[in-house]
């Protein structure tokens, strides 16, 4: 038997996983159970817009630039406009400008006085001792009040995690409010000498869409990827793992030493179910909400309210049919052809999800555009219309996630060579999966 390493999963995770390792000269045979690679990123060129069903945009850290520049994507990186910092939120069927700093946001119409007064007030009082996992609304409500978590923190929460503010982990998804209020007895203390934390980070996109990052990948391994080759169980074997897989509906068995997992945690808790039951059944848990994106091009004369920014998020309690919506060409001029603008809309998540079984996808953006049309006031119908439907989206970090963690470092730790990495482990977002994948192949190499 060779020391191979077998990867499931041909997501941003696995791709990136496998290129480190073919630097560390470490060699993989990647496995995907689809037709094709990069899980979520997805980009289509359709009549002269770009089209991204996944990330639409890629937070610009050093690591990440450094990284694009080593795969040799340099010169397809496109920096985000000026507007890109400015974000805005919707409250009474108006748009308001929102800003991190507690000065503008108290001196902002968008909050009541009462709310105002809570924050204004945080830093005055206790602080709690530290005492395990806590929800954001939970530790939101405490510091601040109903208001404040439903207003900021759920529309913030709704656009990156599509999730409820009651259920995701404070220690998870904001990890630096419960930090703070321990390191200076308040957050809004933690948040001035911090400022860089919420909000202000620099973004990009590649020009094309965001897929060009799966296609370069896939080009630079020299291991072919193995299409249609599900990975459904994994059994100790006389050397090393017996894994069972299933390819083009045949199933077959293989021999290796390692294997690595970097496919939804659902996935993964099927294929180690007779192994490490423990560890699946904490796998399980993981949830990951249904959401649809809904792209809408227009003649930029037909959108008479078009906010000049990143885009605009929408609170659970507005009672609309969507998340927010990314202002594409605000950010990204090319995204559309000249004269045009590009909206991408998210629908669905866990507050959402029951739109799904409520009514067809048809009526659901008909719903969605009579509501763009009053808010945005848009006085004709759109040149671009493109619905995609992700029946398991964002996986959801809510507490007890922790136990999630110590499952899989137990389970890793009980069956040397089993291996589990994904987004639900080191985030959702690019920059953090790229990092982690260096990381997993350092890991890899070091036990050789």
């Amino acid at each position: 038997m060779n020391n191979t390493i077998l990867i499931a999963g041909g997501g941003i995770a696995g791709l990136s996983i496998a290129y480190e390792l073919q630097k560390r000269n470490i060699p993989y045979l990647l496995m995907e159970a689809g037709p094709a690679t990069g899980g979520v990123v997805r980009s289509v060129q359709q009549d002269g817009f770009t089209l991204d069903a996944g990330p639409n945009s890629i937070g610009a850290t050093p690591a990440t630039l450094a990284f694009l520049k080593e795969i040799g994507l340099e010169q397809e990186i496109m920096e985000a406009t000026a507007a890109g910092k400015n974000r805005f939120l919707v409250r009474n069927g108006s748009l308001h400008p929102v800003s991190p700093h507690p000065g503008k946001i108290l001196s902002s119409p968008y909050l009541s006085g009462a709310a105002k007064w809570r924050l204004f007030t945080e830093r005055f009082r206790a602080a709690r001792p530290a005492s395990g996992e806590e929800s954001v609304a939970s530790f939101v409500q405490r510091r601040f009040n109903r208001e404040i978590c439903d207003y900021l923190f759920d529309p913030i929460l709704s656009g990156i995690y599509a999730g409820d503010p009651a259920r995701l982990s404070v220690q998870e998804v904001m990890p630096f409010l419960p930090r703070w209020e321990q390191e200076y007895g308040s957050v809004t203390k933690g948040l001035m000498k911090n400022k860089g934390v919420m909000g202000g980070r620099k973004i990009i996109a590649l020009r094309g869409g965001n897929e060009a990052l799966v296609k370069r990948l896939q080009e630079l391994l020299n291991t072919p990827v193995r299409y249609n080759c599900r990975v459904t169980g994994v059994v100790r074997g006389a050397e090393g793992y017996m894994v069972q897989y299933e390819e083009d509906g045949q199933t077959q068995y293989t021999n290796v030493n390692r294997v690595l997992f970097t496919t939804p945690a659902y996935a993964a808790a099927n294929a180690l179910q007779e192994l490490a039951p423990q560890a699946a059944n904490a796998l399980q848990q993981v949830y990951y909400p249904r959401m649809g994106v809904l792209h809408l091009g227009f003649e930029r004369t037909a959108v008479q309210q078009l906010p000049e920014g990143f885009g605009f998020l929408v609170p659970h309690a507005a009672q609309l049919h969507f998340l927010g919506a990314i202002c594409n060409t605000a950010i990204f001029p090319s995204s559309a052809p000249e004269g045009k603008v590009l909206l991408t809309v998210f629908t669905g998540g866990v507050q959402q999800e029951h739109f799904f079984d409520e009514m067809d996808d048809s009526a659901l953006q008909q719903q969605i555009l009579d509501e763009l049309k009053v808010l945005l006031q848009i006085r004709q119908p759109p040149v671009l219309q493109r619905f995609s439907r992700w029946e398991k989206a964002i996986p959801q970090l809510n507490t007890g996630h922790q136990r999630v963690r110590e499952a899989v470092q137990n389970m890793e730790r009980q069956f040397p060579g089993i291996y589990i990495s994904g987004n639900y482990l080191s985030g959702v977002a690019v920059p953090a999966i790229l990092q982690q994948a260096a990381v997993m192949a350092d890991r890899i190499g070091a036990n050789k």
